[in-house]
């Protein structure tokens, strides 16, 4: 009796959640928000005025009883001046982060980025390059690298060469500027072509795809936008007629970027890049917090809630079922 017992509760407890983690459920934030989450945040970590929010022993609890759900996937460098869930002021379970040296999207890089976008249905993907990094620098200047990383910095190779033909007359720190940028570009592309998940769910407007670039000593994050043949690169239109209007504009165009984009000014050290903030003076950053925990609290007592129905619906079925003649 004790094995039928134990049988009933394991078809009762798991069932469920397995329905619920194959469902394709939408996620609560959109990406407009997501993206203001996110560049709210860095807005407090660059002004000092951090609230490290989601780091509750409630939050450990919550994210461990019912599972991750990040509203953005970050692919940044591994390098560790980049602390993404510090720069952008978020907590344990908000963050999809990939780290790896230069930000590149090779296989593991995309197919982990997949598993956030696709598997936990973060709305925003953002690639996030930094300045001084030195995975593009020692490619921009023919360093010599040993072991694995020749391997690895051949994904950076194409954003460098593409810098340097843009810019053919640019000194040294400023094609690095120009070849970091480049290869925040070169990641987004290759995430756009290779995965069709991802691809699938940007051309439905499901997640946003971004470039962005911090400013390891001012703290800011510049949001580039999305990348300037996205339309391209999904197939929406004609490759030729966007060719055209991009030719016309020298920009993406106003519909395919969430965010708006600011020029970048030379900073007056050489060879860096002053990044304007991602962020404005928008609604408080209280707003968006507060979705985020009237989404989690909903969802811990809605987990509370079923854990008693499930408890009732054992001890009736063992009455009724299992045992009918036990009274």
């Amino acid at each position: 009796m004790f094995i039928k017992r134990l049988v009933l509760a394991f078809l009762l407890v798991f069932v469920p959640i397995a329905g619920m983690a194959s469902s394709p459920a939408t996620h609560p934030v959109s990406p407009e928000n997501g993206l203001k989450m996110l560049a709210e945040g860095n807005l407090r970590f660059a002004l000092g005025q951090m609230t490290h929010p989601n780091t509750s022993f409630s939050r450990r609890l919550l994210t461990t009883t019912e599972g991750q759900a990040p509203y953005a996937t970050v692919i940044a460098c591994s390098d560790s001046r980049v602390p993404v869930e510090i720069l952008f002021d978020q907590g344990v379970g908000d963050l999809f982060v990939i780290k790896v040296a230069g930000n590149v999207a090779d296989t593991d890089e995309i197919g982990s980025a997949e598993y956030g976008v696709d598997h936990l249905g973060t709305p925003v993907l953002m690639v996030l390059g930094h300045s001084y990094c030195g995975a593009v620098t020692a490619v921009t200047t023919g360093a010599e690298v040993h072991g694995s990383i020749p391997e690895l910095v051949d994904n950076i190779v194409p954003a460098v060469e593409k810098a340097r033909h843009d810019h053919p007359e640019a000194e040294t720190p400023e094609l690095i500027v120009k070849a970091i940028e480049a290869n925040v570009w070169l990641a987004v592309e290759d995430l756009l072509s290779k995965s069709h998940a991802i691809a699938d769910r940007a051309k439905d407007g499901r997640v946003v795809v971004v470039g962005a670039v911090y400013d390891i000593l001012t703290g800011k994050v510049t949001v580039l936008g999305t990348h300037p043949r996205q339309t391209e690169l999904l197939g929406v239109e004609p490759p030729a007629a966007h060719a055209a209007a991009a030719e016309g504009h020298g920009q993406p165009a106003p519909a395919e970027s969430a965010v708006h984009e600011e020029p970048a000014e030379d900073m007056a050290a050489p060879g860096a890049e002053q990044h304007e903030t991602v962020t404005k003076e928008a609604p408080a950053a209280e707003h968006a917090e507060a979705e985020a925990a009237e989404s989690g609290g909903f969802g811990f007592f809605s987990f509370i809630a079923f854990v008693i129905l499930l408890v009732g619906a054992v001890v009736v079925l063992d009455k009724t079922i299992l045992n009918p003649d036990h009274d």
